[in-house]
């Protein structure tokens, strides 16, 4: 399932603001204001209402434009969306990792050192590795 779909994400603004929190923060006196400025950046690329963000960051261009125009560097209107879609995986397999750690015990093969997976609280049992074929005790 894609959950960033449904969110703003990140545009030239909230990157804006979330380096310039970065900035604000270095200093112990701005450190309040680098704050906001984050948990606004954060609140900008987590949104769900588009529109506005979109008003805002129209808003911020026209006006950033003017500003940076007097120096000769231009804004660029749109950034590519960064792509969260490589995190979800990741999420799922570390979530299915810890399911595994708590309903089997991870363990080696005394004798080849082949990871076997055993099942939780049934005690002390013979196991045989399917690699080497060696039996072994173990408490589960």
């Amino acid at each position: 399932m894609n959950y960033n779909r449904k969110y703003y994400g990140f545009d030239f603004l909230s990157i804006f603001l979330f380096l310039l929190s970065f900035l604000f923060s270095l200093w112990q006196r701005t450190t309040p204001l680098g704050l906001f400025l984050f948990i606004y950046s954060a609140y900008r690329v987590f949104s769900k209402n588009t529109y506005k963000r979109q008003k805002e960051y129209d808003t911020f261009y026209t006006y950033a434009n003017k500003i940076f125009n007097k120096i000769g560097i231009k804004i660029p209107y749109y950034i590519a969306p960064l792509n969260f879609s490589a995190v979800t995986p990741l999420i799922s397999n570390l979530r299915y990792k810890i399911n595994q750690r708590r309903e089997f015990k991870i363990t080696k093969c005394p004798y080849c050192k082949q990871k076997l997976r055993l099942p939780r609280g049934k005690g002390k049992i013979t196991v045989t590795c399917k690699t080497c074929l060696k039996e072994f005790k173990f408490k589960t």
